[in-house]
């Protein structure tokens, strides 16, 4: 019962409709002529035949909920096909199997989809073992099926494995409601933690020392109170402007190009010298790196201000391939003297911890010239999130079914290119072998890898057309190696980079080298028409194999948008619910201060100046007026921690 509600809705549009395509094409296919001698089925074979391919069809509706008695139900039917037909050219082998092994693959570990491997490997040599036409037609066959039923669970796998992926995210989602929740309420803690470090122990002083002076009345007490308001009072201004200004700027869904530019210069007009340095190309980042690397330099940046002050600061980002690298670096203060260890036991923990969570890394320590750096290199893809070897098991069949599919001219029993001798077919096994050895960096590096492959191509075909001519009949069946380098370069770009010029990058040796060939040909070009023959037949075979690429090229860019537009989408929605109650909590924070606290803060400062600067009788007034201003921004900032309290 538990492998059936897996499966959700049962049976789907698939679940029938392959079984009933692989049933028309099987049976349409059945009447053409079968067997070595070309003579169509019987109507007993032929009914045989069919029965054995509906039982086998037919099983397959239930390949995710049952995959292991289906897989071994249709080997058999494909077994009975076979020798009903009395032919291994039967159109059996390799599709309901593969369908079945794949589905196996997929609703299973990895250890009962080898066993299908093994076991439909096994079947078909059986099968295909009383029809071989010798040891070499043998040995191709087995090497053609083992390369196909690897690729089949290798994809199985992966499939499975980013299902697996899709529900773990969805598992965090569901999970949003708690963490946004419990975010929200840490955000008010340490705000009001902050709030009360920062204004709540100057005021009262301001308040106690201004009362006090204006009940004794001594002008030198007033001067004093009214000196230490003012400069308290300036103090306090600069607490809460860099609350205001560094903490609650955060432009929801904006990017680093918006957001570090608006914390830089908040910092520059309360007098911190802030240079911000953008190297590489900026291209736009999941929203959990751009979250992290503004909290990491705005954690720096709050840092240098309370261990720092006045000591400049440079920030820099660097985009570099598959990652983005900041370094926030203060240099000494003007004082002199060393800058001590940044943070207070939690906010450079913070900084890695956030970094650690992305797969990131995270370095704190003295600059060469005596200040001090943070930096911080954090990756824009997300780690593979693959089983071990699957993804390099797929690149190894792929790369020796590039490698072999040319030898086909070789094969018996009626092979295209006889009598080569042993040095000369050795000598084409390696120049097989190093011409898709670029295919070994399709996923990391797949704009190289077309580049180098279709190199060797152009090189292969000029040493082809002057010196060894069959090499060009190599390279025509070796073109799947160039459609495979245009599909991971649409599927494992890297970046915002552009792929589509791919497309029109790996015809080039094909038109090269037919119009090679017919330049070459002495019954085409004569009387001078050799650049004649050359260009037509270059854009008759470019034009021909352009639109064959460019389907191609599609399917990449399709698989890609597919796979990762849903990972984005979840984990921006992640960051963005999270941070969303967060920045609610600044927003509210920063206009409280803004309208109430740092008002009347100014306006104690602005009294405490003039009373200062005027008479005895204005002094003494003046003294008063502080210390009520200082009491109703006291009372308006513990309204306000009162407010987070309830909200909480």
């Amino acid at each position: 019962m538990r492998a059936w509600r897996d499966c959700g809705r049962w049976p789907s549009a698939a679940d029938l409709g392959v079984p009933l395509l692989l049933a028309a094409v099987q049976l349409s296919a059945a009447w053409l002529p079968a067997g070595r001698s070309g003579e169509p089925l019987g109507p007993a074979r032929w009914t045989a035949f069919a029965l054995a391919v509906v039982l086998g069809t037919g099983a397959l509706l239930w390949r995710r909920v049952s995959p292991v008695p289906v897989l071994v139900l249709v080997l058999l039917a494909d077994a009975a096909a076979v020798m009903a037909a009395g032919a291994t050219n039967a159109p059996v082998g390799g599709m309901a199997d593969g369908v079945a092994l794949y589905s196996l693959a997929v609703h299973r570990g990895r250890g009962q989809a080898v066993a299908g491997c093994l076991a439909g490997f096994a079947v078909a040599f059986a099968s295909y073992l009383p029809h071989a036409l010798g040891p070499g037609d043998l040995l191709a066959n087995e090497v053609l099926d083992a390369v196909y039923y690897v690729a089949v669970i290798a994809f199985g796998q992966l499939r499975r494995q980013r299902k697996a992926l899709r529900r773990d995210l969805k598992a965090r989602l569901g999970r949003i409601e708690q963490e946004h929740h419990a975010a929200a309420e840490a955000e008010r803690e340490r705000l009001a933690r902050d709030l009360h470090d920062v204004a709540g122990h100057h005021l009262s002083a301001v308040v106690v020392h201004t009362a006090a002076a204006a009940r004794r009345g001594d002008p030198d007490l007033v001067h004093q109170a009214l000196t230490v308001a003012a400069e308290t009072g300036r103090e306090v201004l600069r607490s809460l402007s860099r609350l205001v200004d560094v903490v609650s700027p955060h432009a929801e869904g904006g990017g680093l190009k918006e957001l570090l530019p608006q914390l830089c210069h908040g910092l520059d007009r309360l007098g911190v010298p802030v240079a911000l340095e953008v190297e590489g190309r900026a291209r736009k980042l999941p929203g959990e790196v751009t979250t992290t690397v503004y909290r990491i330099v705005q954690e720096s940046l709050t840092n240098v201000m309370r261990y720092a002050p006045g000591a400049s600061v440079r920030v820099t980002i660097r985009y570099v391939p598959g990652a983005v690298e900041l370094a926030v670096v203060n240099r000494v203060p003007a004082g002199g003297g060393t800058v001590p260890a940044l943070g207070s036991g939690r906010g450079v923990p913070g900084m890695r911890d956030r970094a650690a969570r992305l797969g990131g890394s995270l370095d704190v320590g003295p600059d060469p010239e005596g200040g001090w750096s943070v930096t911080a290199c954090l990756p824009t893809t997300a780690a593979s999130e693959y089983g071990a070897g699957w993804p390099e098991l797929l690149d190894a069949v792929t790369i020796a079914f590039c490698t072999l599919l040319p030898t086909v001219v070789f094969l018996p029993p009626d092979p295209l290119r006889p009598g080569w001798s042993a040095a000369g077919a050795a000598l084409m096994a390696v120049v097989l072998i190093v011409r898709t050895v670029p295919l070994w960096w399709r996923r990391r590096a797949p704009y190289a890898a077309l580049l180098v492959l279709t190199a060797t191509d152009l090189t292969l075909v000029v040493v082809g057309g002057l010196w060894w001519p069959e090499l060009l009949e190599l390279l025509v069946f070796g073109c799947a190696a160039q459609l495979v380098a245009v599909y991971s370069q649409a599927c494992y770009r890297r970046g915002d980079r552009r792929t589509w010029p791919a497309a029109f990058v790996a015809p080039l040796p094909w038109g090269v080298a037919v119009g090679g060939a017919l330049a070459a040909d002495p019954e085409i070009a004569t009387g001078g028409a050799t650049p004649a023959a050359f260009a037509f037949g270059f854009t008759v075979a470019y034009l021909a194999t352009a639109p064959v690429v460019l389907a191609v090229w599609a399917w990449g860019s399709v698989v890609a948008l597919r796979s990762r537009r849903w990972e984005t989408t979840a984990l921006d929605a992640v960051t963005a619910r999270t941070g969303a109650v967060v920045h609610a909590e600044r927003t509210r924070v920063a206009a409280g201060l803004s309208g109430t606290v740092l008002e009347r803060t100014a306006r104690l400062v602005r009294t405490a100046e003039a009373g200062l600067t005027g008479t005895g009788g204005t002094a003494r007034t003046a003294v008063v007026a502080v210390a009520d201003e200082a009491r109703a921004a006291l009372a308006d900032m513990r309204g306000l921690l009162e407010s987070l309290e309830e909200k909480a």
